[in-house]
């Protein structure tokens, strides 16, 4: 009876899952499936064992829940018309949180503490932080090379580029919280925190990251020059966006090395790559023109959902692209993957995954909170496959569908 009671009085303070799952997706990607489980495990505690109302589900096509469910029912389609089964069943699996996760929250609303939600994402980068940099100062007492503190080699807990995004939310987050403090003394901690994840994501040298910085340094310009009415805001605030931005490329060898790389590889032509060695930014570009012609060739139904890998690696041999070849790329950007293997309707479902989430709800106390995540999200799918990897798979299932079926303690009283 004892232990009932304080399972009882837990699930009484909020949802446990949700919590740990805002922890987890910024620190290790291992550690989701379990945040993934006790989310399930609550949801039929709080439904069954208390036998509390579960909601009734809304079918709507503003419902970002209903267009995640259709996106990985095309998977399923995707099988009717596939070779690579092996590959295709490995897929469907890894991908299940896509169909769980909109399931679960049609049927479930979870009561969560925004603030305590955000404390938990905050908490889970700031700790990812600390243990790339303790790993990063063991392998450099042993061999001197400062190199281990920065680029992939900083990153040991996921791919930077996973990395990098998770962080960029967190600044977001960090930003969205100075931004609502009063006094000068309660902004401090929230900016300072956030320059500090603004540091080791500049460490990390991911493109994406470094772009969607760019974006969140531009937004909190604007919302401070929105927060003045001095003429001076404005001319001020854009020398220190040119200077801050003009320091960070210029003294900075390894960003200003790593940018130069992206923006002279862009400028060439194809024909001009070095084949055998093109770069991160020349393998996203050979593996888009590949996937490009792939989608002008099965436009309407895809390949299928096994033999999009087959098929672009295939391709990149015969086009001459023998490096992404042998490396496997996958597209490196979502909207193509989706729209080789499932055909026009892939990417279709996925855009308006995006869209349904950035609609107003009638009580939406959090709705810019959610676009700017939301929005983030929808770059990083520009330059890479997110939904191919568990660490993207995952965060993208759960936030896509969890950020407009939560309630907030207020919008119960209202009810």
């Amino acid at each position: 009876m004892k232990v009932n009671s304080t399972i009882k009085t837990a699930l009484e303070k909020g949802p446990i899952g949700i919590y740990l799952m805002a922890f987890v997706i910024p620190l290790y990607q291992k550690f989701l499936g379990i945040a993934v489980m006790i989310i399930i495990v609550e949801f039929l505690i709080r439904n069954i064992v208390l036998k509390r109302e579960i909601e009734k589900p809304k079918l709507s096509w503003k419902n970002p829940n209903v267009w995640m469910f259709l996106f990985y029912f095309m998977h399923v389609v995707g099988l009717f018309h596939t070779e690579n089964m092996k590959f295709a069943n490995l897929d469907l699996g890894m991908k299940s949180t896509l169909a769980i996760f909109p399931v679960l929250f049609l049927f479930y609303r979870p009561r969560v503490n925004w603030s305590f939600f955000v404390k938990a994402f905050v908490g889970g980068a700031l700790l990812s932080i600390a243990i790339n940099l303790s790993i990063s100062l063991n392998l450099y007492l042993e061999d001197s090379q400062f190199s281990h503190f920065y680029d992939s080699r900083f990153t040991h807990l996921m791919h930077r580029g996973y990395w990098a995004v998770y962080l960029c939310i967190a600044v977001f987050f960090l930003f969205k919280v100075g931004l609502k403090e009063e006094t000068i003394k309660q902004k401090i901690l929230p900016f300072f925190l956030a320059v500090l994840i603004m540091v080791f994501t500049l460490l990390s040298l991911s493109k994406m990251g470094l772009i969607i910085l760019g974006v969140l340094v531009v937004w909190l310009l604007i919302k401070v020059i929105q927060g003045f009415q001095s003429k001076w805001v404005l001319p001020i605030s854009i020398v220190l966006l040119v200077g801050g931005t003009y320091s960070i490329y210029s003294f900075t060898p390894v960003v200003k090395h790593r940018m130069d790389a992206m923006f002279s590889t862009l400028g060439r032509p194809i024909s001009e790559y070095n084949m055998e060695r093109p770069g991160s930014t020349g393998s996203r570009v050979l593996v888009w023109h590949s996937s490009v012609e792939l989608i002008k060739e099965n436009f309407w139904i895809g390949v299928g959902t096994g033999d999009v890998k087959d098929e672009l690696v295939q391709r990149n041999f015969d086009n001459g692209y023998i490096h992404v070849a042998e490396k496997n790329l996958n597209s490196h950007n979502q909207f193509l993957n989706s729209h080789i293997a499932l055909g026009v309707l892939g990417p279709f479902f996925l855009l308006m995954i995006i869209l349904s989430n950035c609609i107003r709800r009638s009580f939406d106390p959090y709705y810019s909170w959610r676009v700017g995540i939301v929005f983030m999200l929808f770059l990083a799918m520009l330059t890479e496959s997110m939904l191919e990897v568990e660490a993207g798979i995952v965060p993208y299932a759960f936030l896509l569908t969890f950020l407009t079926s939560f309630k907030e303690p207020q919008e119960l009283s209202k009810e």
